[in-house]
């Protein structure tokens, strides 16, 4: 089932033309986010991925995240075809800083390659500018960096974000008073989810408010304790909605505890497998799922394709692939089956 589904996102990708490096498609937002300080430095002159020693580094946001560990699971899949490419996996800890340094030392120990999963858009530009212009390819991984780079794989989150608005909006009948639980400030992943949510809920459903937003830091015991705050703040919350599984878990937990379980919907935003189960045990009403291990894989071959290719540092936009993505509730869970959970 995966490496069906996987084909085809591949042949769209190539009908997409990245492969050709000119004509693949990029949204309005990021042509407006990476038109300016574009790097036209001398590019890679490129080399044979597939012969000689070949050092490829996954710099994910946080090295804890269901979604990292499925990405990258789906890379080594893919790279352990390969017996001269070593993939090694970093730990970026939530924090800008510690991406930049690590990023420093992956450009000065002359990797071939880099998967970034940036904490932040802005903060992580300088160090992405930095390792293109070295020759070094840079594939953003879901969170992107402000500046044009190789590639960014991307889930679609502004379409999540109208997607969860549309089922929960209709779900309350257009009234009712939602939280959010967001992603750390400046990440890009959930920038997009609250702007297409807020957008929708602003068109069509005027009457449900958004009664605070605070940020779970991506984090199960974050979430757990910010949805604490929220029930004792606002006693008629009726949704929240969670920039990610794993903060979907915790303010489930938090409102099981606190005695509201199904009378409080709660959304979350990636399709991790735990959090099928919470949807299929009732304490999650839905997610917007996206098969993270063959985004790995994806987002590998493009590390390969870029490595022979040499045009890392020529980029004035990022081209981006989109995964496709899937509503999935409990009407519906049952239909993604243990091989393509993660």
């Amino acid at each position: 089932m995966k490496k069906r589904i996987l084909a085809i996102v591949l042949a769209g990708v190539m009908t997409l033309g990245f492969f050709s490096g000119c004509s693949a498609v990029k949204t309005d937002d990021q042509a407006q986010n990476t038109s300016s300080g574009g790097s036209k430095t001398a590019a890679a002159s490129g080399k044979d991925p597939y012969s000689g020693s070949v050092k490829v580094a996954f710099l994910p946001n946080v090295i804890g995240d269901s979604c990292a560990a499925a990405w990258a699971a789906g890379m080594k899949d893919y790279l352990s075809s390969f017996s001269n490419v070593k993939l090694d996996v970093f730990d970026g800890k939530a924090s800008v800083d510690t991406e930049v340094q690590i990023m420093d030392e992956l450009i000065n120990q002359k990797y071939d390659a880099i998967l970034l999963q940036a904490t932040d858009a802005s903060g992580l530009a300088a160090s992405t500018k930095k390792a293109e212009a070295a020759g070094i390819p840079v594939i953003t991984v879901n969170l992107d960096a402000n500046t044009p780079h190789t590639a960014l794989v991307a889930a679609v989150d502004v379409e999540a974000g109208q997607e969860i608005a549309e089922n929960l909006g209709k779900s309350l009948n257009g009234k009712g008073n939602v939280v959010i639980i967001s992603a750390t400030p400046g990440a890009t992943k959930g920038e997009n989810i609250d702007k297409g949510f807020k957008a929708v809920m602003k068109e069509k459903y005027p009457d449900i408010k958004i009664l605070d937003e605070q940020t779970g830091n991506w984090l199960t015991e974050d979430a757990n304790t910010v949805m604490n705050d929220f029930l004792t703040k606002y006693p008629n919350v009726d949704a929240v909605l969670c920039h990610n599984d794993a903060m979907a878990e915790g303010a489930a937990e938090a409102i099981k505890a606190g005695g509201k379980l199904g009378k409080i919907q709660v959304w979350g935003c990636d399709g991790e497998s735990k959090m099928l189960k919470y949807i299929e045990q009732g304490l999650c009403t839905g997610t917007i799922y996206t098969n993270c291990h063959d985004q790995g894989i994806l987002a590998a071959q493009m590390a390969m394709y870029s490595i022979g290719a040499g045009k890392s540092g020529t980029a004035s936009f990022t081209p981006i692939v989109k995964m496709s993505p899937t509503v999935v509730t409990k009407s519906n869970v049952s239909s993604i089956t243990e091989d393509m959970r993660w």
